[in-house]
């Protein structure tokens, strides 16, 4: 069937880019506002097993004074791991909050 492309060539729609404000929202309302700050504040932290003073540098940083926020973005999967969260239910919170 020549019209159909095989699954690995389907692109996957990108999330857009959230606002501060979009990201800061869904962070809140979420719930997660808490446990990110206390991960990336343990990013700087010599008695965690998380310690990264560069690391920390970076996503205090981004954190604090990006002026968008991307799905894909390194730091974002970094955080969403670090909250336990799915890839599916950090996808279905950036749709909520750029909707």
């Amino acid at each position: 069937m020549g019209y159909l492309r095989e699954p690995e060539t389907i692109a996957v729609p990108r999330l857009p880019n959230l606002e501060p404000d979009q990201f800061w929202f869904v962070v809140r309302a979420s719930g997660h506002e808490e446990e990110l700050r206390a991960w990336v504040a343990s990013l700087n932290d010599p008695a965690s097993p998380d310690y990264d003073p560069m690391a920390w540098a970076v996503a205090s940083a981004k954190l604090d004074f990006a002026k968008f926020f991307e799905r894909d973005h390194p730091l974002v999967e970094a955080a969403r791991e670090a909250l336990g969260m799915t890839p599916q239910e950090l996808d279905d919170l950036w749709a909520y909050a750029s909707a």
